[in-house]
């Protein structure tokens, strides 16, 4: 078997006392390759642009094949080629030539992973993997990998974003190219459900859709687009086109061009549907549909976008709605974004779809609904043509069409071929697959891939039949000439940077529709910069003495300007006693309106707020995600009662180690369905203690988190309190801490906060 070691492309400058790890938050081990039936990796042309089903909805952004030749029936037990791949998944595979790429995850416990794994479409042979083991997430009951990858039409390049919020990008032989860790740079949010939405490629860039709170206009928590470069994962920019999300979305945008712009369309949290301008991040319009999250991806139709929801609705307390809404809106030169009203609706029909995301075929649209109905849709009327009962439910799965037939999984496991027409559906074949269905089909080259949380399926025809495989029709912006400069776009659009770093910016000029006129300006002025920071030769560079903070930096020249987020994270060592200054340190991510400096005692402390009953609890991240190999110490203090109090602690190089007070332990945790362990600790309200801890990697991978706590007045004791060893060791992460307040009443406060290098 064969190593494939991951390269380290993006150079991160070694400081001092810090441990970094290859490129940007780079995670995971070696990458596997095993050779393919032929004996050699079956390659992917990346010099020529790529065919396949290159994303979850398929190259028409509606869920439709192109093929002919597609089977009637199919073949799932080995039968006429088709094979099946143990792994659990529950996201929808991609396709490029004759590769397969999909998420998936195996194991349980502390053993548990998500993979990313590469396939001959052949015969399922594993090419090559990639693994990601989960941290600091809230995912529980297995709900890993509700994600798809995407590949890059013209390099062959796959990205994905694991359920930890690792946006990473891969080539087609599995070297890492570059990775982002969107909980510590960005703030991302984790929720019990573990959506996690695929990343969306087009032109230059690639857009993740996540919920973040990290500092300044981006502290409270709002749906957030955020758009890289995907040749070199530098910041583009980033968007929040709506209000506080109610739920949790990961709506896949739709792509199209509206009055010479490159616009998407996605659902957001808080029930609405947004449109925003692809090269800026502006946004354009938004229209509120539901009071809760809009999940499912849209459909471009005509004029019209036609949207469904599975939340109630604003002006009934029904649940769930199809709506068409009219296209084309957008602000005038510096006016804010548009709210669209229902003089905007086409029209309007009473449907039901918690995830599930509608297909497209002439004008017709077609639908699995929450009770697990087909409907077929009138797309210029709304009206219901027929309707037919499949299943007991529909959570997330989604139909796909091709030659003539809908193939669809349901939640429960069932596949069904349906032919449809004006009089209502033929149902051609029902297969019975383990597990759930909660993604999508994938259909290329005459096959039909389905991915269930108990494997990943490639099923032939029954019969012999010959597909026509067109090349695939790729959904990019159309070549066009870049006018006149209008405005400057900082690169990277939202850095982070550590004390004693280096890296390329520069400023490039855009036109009024956002495209590109000069990929670098000259003669620009810089402002804003933090103290310390500095600007020469269109490189950026942190002095190892310049002050942590969290800012907005500005470029200007010619009439032209730009800005940009900028936070600078202390290198290791560091200390904070909170002794000065009236407000939570600015690069500070996570704390926003959940943390404050107070009094107790007549010293000054950081006290969780209790104000806002959403924010009971709240973690906050302090340095850069590539640490590690240091030590986290901290005083904690609790209000409270005999029956409440709270719980506190800190995160050390992606694990938890809290004081409970409820429950009267010390726990370390990552994944808390995953790892958590814990040991009896008696502690007192309204009383000091030191927490200290560190994570030590072993040489087999495997990692030692040890942590200790005594009261504060006291000596520190020699032995540690907890021990706790996790096979897959997380090897960086940053530093942080957590509190938790039950039922917003009583008061956590911290103190004394430091991070120094191991001994």
């Amino acid at each position: 078997m064969m190593k494939l070691k991951v390269s380290n492309v993006l150079a991160v400058p070694a400081l001092a006392l810090l441990t970094f790890g290859c490129g940007d938050s780079m995670d995971g081990p070696a990458v596997t390759s095993r050779p393919s039936a032929s004996g050699m990796p079956a390659a992917v042309n990346a010099q020529v642009p790529v065919d396949g089903w290159l994303s979850w909805r398929g190259p028409s952004q509606a869920g439709t094949s192109t093929e002919t030749g597609l089977p009637e029936s199919v073949s799932v037990d080995g039968e006429n080629g088709s094979w099946s791949y143990k792994l659990a998944g529950r996201g929808t595979p991609v396709i490029a030539g004759n590769r397969v790429y999909t998420l998936g995850y195996e194991g349980a416990g502390t053993e548990l992973q998500e993979l990313l794994v590469c396939l001959d479409a052949t015969n399922g042979q594993q090419i090559w993997e990639h693994r990601f083991t989960d941290f600091l997430t809230d995912v529980i009951y297995h709900r890993f990998s509700i994600s798809s990858p995407t590949i890059d039409p013209e390099t062959g390049n796959v990205l994905c974003m694991s359920s930890a919020g690792l946006l990473s990008c891969f080539t087609a032989e599995g070297a890492l190219l570059w990775q982002h860790s969107m909980m510590s740079e960005y703030g991302r949010l984790t929720f019990p459900n573990g959506r996690t939405g695929a990343p969306l490629v087009d032109g230059e860039l690639v857009v993740v859709h996540v919920i973040s709170a990290s500092w300044g206009p981006h502290g409270p928590a709002r749906d957030r687009f955020y758009a890289f470069d995907k040749d070199t994962g530098e910041s583009l920019w980033s968007c929040t086109p709506g209000g506080p999300p109610k739920d949790s979305s990961f709506s896949f945008p739709v792509v199209a061009e509206e009055n010479g712009k490159r616009v998407l369309y996605a659902g957001l949290g808080g029930g609405h549907v947004v449109c925003v301008d692809l090269r800026t991040g502006d946004p354009l319009w938004k229209f509120q549909m539901a009071t809760g999250g809009v999940n499912s991806s849209a459909l471009l139709y005509k004029d019209t976008l036609i949207a469904i929801h599975g939340k109630e609705n604003l002006d009934i307390s029904t649940i769930g709605r199809m709506v068409s809404i009219k296209r084309g809106s957008e602000p005038g030169p510096g006016e804010p974004q548009l709210t669209l009203g229902t003089d905007h609706e086409v029209w309007r029909t009473d449907l039901t779809a918690f995830t599930s995301s509608p297909v497209l075929v002439g004008n017709r649209i077609y639908q699995t609904d929450l009770t697990g109905e087909l409907h077929c849709i009138d797309a210029d009327t709304g009206e219901e043509i027929w309707h037919e009962k499949l299943a007991p439910d529909q959570l997330h799965a989604s139909p796909a069409w091709g030659d003539g037939k809908l193939y669809i999984p349901m939640n429960n496991g069932q596949f069904y071929v349906v032919r449809p027409s004006e009089e209502g559906p033929e149902i051609l074949q029902t297969v019975q697959l383990a597990g759930n269905c909660l993604g999508a089909p994938a259909i290329y080259g005459g096959k039909i891939y389905v991915h269930t949380t108990d494997r990943l399926y490639c099923m032939t025809g029954t019969a012999e039949t010959t597909a026509t495989t067109p090349p695939t029709p790729m959904v990019s912006p159309p070549a066009e000439t870049a006018g006149s400069a209008t405005r400057l776009q900082i690169v990277p659009a939202d850095f982070l940077a550590v004390q004693g770093q280096n890296f390329n910016i520069r400023a490039r000029s855009l036109d009024a529709a956002g495209r590109v006129v000069a990929d670098s300006v000259e003669g620009v002025t810089w402002s804003g910069l933090p103290a310390g920071v500095t600007i020469d030769g269109g490189v950026l560079n942190v002095a190892a003495d310049a002050s942590p903070t969290a800012t907005n930096i500005s470029a200007a020249v010619g009439g032209l300007t730009g800005s940009a987020r900028s936070r600078i994270v202390p290198s290791v060592p560091f200390a904070y006693d909170f002794e000065s200054g009236a407000r939570p340190p600015a690069h500070w991510i996570g704390v926003g309106p959940k943390w404050e400096l107070s009094e107790l005692g007549g010293d000054k402390v950081f006290a969780k707020r209790i104000d806002n009953p959403l924010f009971q609890r709240a973690m906050g991240l302090t340095g850069h995600p590539d640490m590690s190999n240091y030590t986290v110490q901290v005083d904690v203090y609790t209000d409270g009662n005999r029956r409440i109090k709270g719980t506190l602690g800190m995160v050390n190089q992606r694990y938890l180690i809290l004081l409970k007070g409820n429950h009267q332990t010390l726990e370390v945790s990552s994944n808390m369905e995953l790892l958590k362990v814990e040991t009896p600790f008696s502690w007192k309200i309204k009383t000091w203690y030191r927490m200290k801890s560190r994570a030590d990697i072993q040489d087999d991978g495997s990692s030692i988190v040890r942590a200790k706590v005594w009261q504060r007045d006291a000596p520190e004791p020699e032995d540690w309190t907890i021990e706790v060893p996790h096979p897959n060791g997380h090897t960086h992460g940053s530093p942080g801490f957590l509190g938790l307040t039950p039922q917003s009443r009583f008061r956590v406060y911290l103190d004394n906060y430091s991070v120094i290098a191991n001994d």
